[in-house]
């Protein structure tokens, strides 16, 4: 059955499909609340963006620009607020489920771009982290937008959307290989691709590196290669699989079924994602799991494309199952970052924190929890230090961060399950010049420590 729906002919199964995204997209914005998350930071630097600082130059921020800036647009457009910002990921990962079922539409069929769809908003890993502003979203959008114009053969559009993509996250470079090798098996021109997508690059670094200078690649190249490569951080051979969306066993699966029906396509969708995090995860020495995310829609299209070709009842049953194991593994993530209840703490923290300081003095500490206090009650923060990732105050300059402390002398350092002071030179600054005044226990649990 076929329905007239603002004069584009769709399915009633895809009316459907939109219609679960829709469901999906408002419940989440029904149920707002923070969480322990990066994205509190990167939306008090798009709030701070938008009152007139300068990235790179007035305050850290170890990414390219372009997400901070898409905060602070959003932010002018629709005003300053902790929804405005977490409509934000929602609308880049409703975005990202549209992609995943236009773009396997012309790969594959109708039937596998639905099931496609259907499998990745679905998952998991989107049920939970859809609404959060990791950057991913964005750069995911614009990685499947780039593909899609890839097979509608608009190499123009398609290399200025990598582009964009890439801007937003550097790591997007690791699908680079699967587009080349996706355009070389549609017998598309890979030249033409290539040269214009290395041209909108190299003119929007330059654009950008004009604006932000030497600090934009002290911080967004050399610190990532730090932090992924020479960070002392260490991981566990299991982290992998903790995660818990199994996606390393669909993708086995398909890929089995691809060589055994020499299906060369299927094969790339279904071998890549997983080769594709076996390196991040062998190669970086921080994993954090919404690196994965990238590989999600595609293998979201293999196991679609495998389930129904198939005629394997067994196949069909070890997907289902995956998927059954993947939802009960998850159950305590999904409960942390959908359950309203467990932001009962941060909202105790801000609130006593708010009480006890007066205007002019400032705060400082965990950036997760100090962005969120710092966003939501104006309260600034000491030396415009909102990133306190202990990797990047050593890559920095520990030394150089408790001296411009010293000089702004924050009333309040708000650690996170002993985070910073798990440092011997933080952990000796705190304890000489601070003392502990509350503790708020949760998951996780803060600790507040007042000026002498």
């Amino acid at each position: 059955m076929r329905v007239r729906f603002n004069q584009f002919n769709i399915s009633k199964e895809e009316v459907i499909l939109i219609f679960l995204i829709l469901v999906i997209f408002l419940s989440k914005i029904l149920t707002i609340h923070p969480t322990f998350s990066d994205e509190n930071l990167y939306f008090l630097m798009g709030k701070k963006v938008k009152e007139g600082l300068i990235v790179y130059k007035d305050f850290s921020y170890v990414h390219p620009p372009l997400q901070i800036y898409t905060y602070a647009l959003f932010f002018n457009l629709l005003g300053t607020s902790f929804l405005v910002a977490k409509l934000i990921p929602l609308i880049f990962s409703s975005f990202c489920v549209l992609l995943v079922f236009l773009f396997s539409r012309e790969i594959f069929e109708r039937k596998v771009a639905l099931f496609a769809g259907l499998l990745f908003l679905f998952n998991p890993a989107f049920i939970a982290f859809s609404d959060q502003g990791y950057g991913m979203w964005e750069a995911l959008a614009f990685l499947l937008l780039s593909l899609y114009f890839i097979v509608k053969q608009k190499t123009v559009f398609s290399a200025i959307s990598l582009t964009l993509s890439l801007f937003f996250r550097y790591l997007v470079l690791i699908y680079l290989p699967f587009m080349i090798i996706l355009i070389f098996l549609k017998k598309f021109n890979l030249k033409r691709f290539l040269f214009l997508f290395i041209l909108s690059t190299f003119f929007t670094f330059m654009i950008i590196y004009s604006f932000f200078g030497d600090e934009f690649i002290r911080e967004t190249i050399l610190f990532q290669i730090y932090a992924r490569f020479l960070s002392t951080t260490s991981k566990s051979i299991f982290q992998y699989f903790n995660f818990g969306f199994f996606t390393f066993f669909l993708c086995i699966i398909s890929t089995i079924v691809a060589l055994t029906r020499k299906d060369k396509l299927l094969m790339l969708f279904s071998l890549y994602p997983i080769l594709i995090d076996s390196l991040l995860f062998l190669f970086f020495r921080n994993i954090v799991y919404h690196y994965f995310l990238l590989s999600l829609p595609f293998i979201a299209m293999a196991t679609a494309k495998v389930f129904l070709i198939s005629k394997e009842m067994t196949i069909k049953f070890f997907i289902i199952l995956v998927f059954i194991l993947a939802y009960y593994t998850n159950l305590p993530t999904l409960d942390f970052y959908l359950n309203p209840k467990n932001s009962e703490n941060i909202y105790q923290v801000r609130d006593w924190i708010q009480s006890k300081i007066l205007d002019g003095e400032k705060i400082f500490g965990e950036y997760s929890i100090v962005s969120y206090i710092s966003l939501s009650t104006n309260i600034p923060v000491a030396a415009n230090r909102f990133d306190t990732y202990l990797d990047y105050m050593k890559f920095e300059g520990i030394a150089k961060i408790i001296e411009e402390l010293e000089k702004d002398k924050p009333k309040f350092i708000i650690d996170l399950n002993d985070y910073l002071i798990s440092d011997v030179n933080f952990g000796e600054y705190i304890h000489k010049n601070y003392m502990l005044k509350k503790i708020f226990l949760g998951i996780p649990s803060y600790s507040v420590y007042q000026r002498k």
